[in-house]
């Protein structure tokens, strides 16, 4: 088949690259010239374990294109992914800006029958709308517009795994209005599903609102195990025993049970206020989400303010150097939205503390944020010289295994504020460190 991209953001390159790879022509489009000049020469906007080998080769092979040209991309194609971004407006409600968009411009250029599926995030109503918006289009110019249909496809990719994911689905989500459409879609994922067809229909205000419910869910279990972790640390008891027993449970199971510093990123915060807004606009409250935002924002106040008690308050972290490893909102990305150590660097700038960090791969992205506001070093251990403390916040595997002795030398003083618990308490304290984790 030919297939369009609309939109070249983790989701939009992820799809295109994958489809390509099972031997589909792709045409991936984006409005942003530098984006898909640098595309055109195999530099990647994202950073996602595995996808540049495969964007290489099916570029080479003549599958995969990338361009601004959405008519050239558009033509004979049979199916149109709609992957464009979706970011929180003012009041927590998704801004369809992009997507209302590229279905004006749809509107105004099809020539051909075509199936458009929405693949963004977004809100009960969104495909059917974009429908009416490029059917209007078309009749303006006194085409069919019978000739184009719509369905909702939403997309569980996680990052730093997304090839995974897209390779071996645990679910495939359709929404459509005619059987056709499912039987179009279902012969295109039907390469990833080979073990098990996973292909799921039904209607599309369920397709659109099932992603959400989703992500609302597993936000609501990160905030479920920081709220026990609070409860924990006033008890005595230890979160890691906890979870292990919950996680017996077969009702329950292991998977989101950790206490940590939240969650962050370009999904679950955004999803999570979406939800919420769509509740109150429907007047529904979902009062279970709007407390799991809330935790989650709490969680971060608190790691923040132990940090500050350390010091004996406020006016003390000034001066202070604070080492900090792990920026990425989580590890194999290199995205850096909504990630609790942009959080705590700014709060901890804010209160006049000299900041040096490190990560793997979001070291550039940070760089743009922070500029010379925080000192960048080229490894862990380099950005704990004289620092007064470190901060654990992204569970990088590199900083599982440390050299601990190491640490403790290049530290002015042996303290670590753990964000992601990775280390024993008890083996922490008998090397000498004032070790402060999480629900333990």
């Amino acid at each position: 088949m030919k297939i369009t991209i609309v939109g070249t953001g983790y989701v939009g390159l992820v799809t295109g690259a994958c489809l390509a790879d099972t031997g589909n022509e792709v045409w991936c489009v984006d409005k942003n010239s530098e984006k898909i000049d640098n595309l055109n020469k195999g530099i990647l906007p994202i950073y996602e374990p595995g996808l540049d080998i495969i964007v290489s080769r099916n570029t080479k092979d003549n599958r995969l294109f990338f361009t601004n040209d959405l008519a050239k991309a558009i033509a004979n194609s049979e199916i149109c992914f709609l992957t464009v971004d979706t970011p929180s407006n003012d009041t927590g409600a998704a801004d369809l800006t992009n997507v209302v968009a590229v279905a004006n411009a749809l509107g105004e250029m099809l020539q051909t029958p075509i199936l458009l599926v929405t693949k963004s995030t977004v809100p009960v109503g969104t495909t059917l709308k974009v429908k009416k918006i490029v059917q209007t289009g078309l009749q303006n110019r006194s085409l069919d517009p019978t000739s184009v249909s719509v369905a909702s496809n939403p997309e569980f990719l996680k990052e730093g795994t997304a090839i995974q994911d897209f390779r071996y689905p645990d679910r495939v989500v359709v929404g459509t209005e005619r059987s056709q459409d499912a039987q179009k879609l279902h012969e295109l994922y039907s390469p990833f599903m080979r073990k098990q067809d996973c292909f799921l229909v039904m209607d599309i205000a369920s397709s659109e609102l099932c992603k959400y419910a989703s992500n609302a869910m597993l936000a609501t279990r990160i905030s479920f195990m920081n709220e026990m972790s609070q409860l924990c640390e006033k008890v005595g008891a230890d979160i890691a025993h906890i979870r292990t027993a919950m996680g017996w449970d077969p009702r329950i199971g292991t998977h989101f049970l950790y206490a940590g510093l939240g969650y962050g990123g370009s999904c679950l915060p955004k999803d999570v206020l979406a939800l919420t807004h769509l509740g109150k606009e429907m007047e529904t409250p979902l009062y279970l989400v709007e407390a799991a935002d809330q935790t989650n924002g709490n969680q971060r106040e608190r790691f923040l303010n132990r940090i500050v008690a350390h010091f004996g308050g406020k006016n003390n972290v000034k001066g202070k150097t604070v080492a900090l490893w792990g920026i990425s909102f989580k590890p194999e990305t290199d995205d850096i939205r909504q990630a609790p150590a942009i959080f705590l660097i700014e709060k901890l700038l804010g209160l006049k503390a000299m900041v040096k960090a490190f990560d793997p791969v979001a070291i550039q992205n940070a760089r743009k944020l922070f500029e010379d506001r925080v000192t960048f070093c080229n490894n862990n251990y380099a950005c704990l010289e004289g620092a007064d403390c470190l901060i654990i916040v992204t569970e990088w595997n590199e900083f599982r295994s440390p050299n601990f002795t190491k640490m403790k030398q290049l530290l002015t003083n042996p303290v670590i504020f753990d964000g992601r618990n990775l280390y024993s308490p008890e083996k922490m304290r008998e090397l000498g460190f004032d070790y402060f984790s999480i629900g333990r």
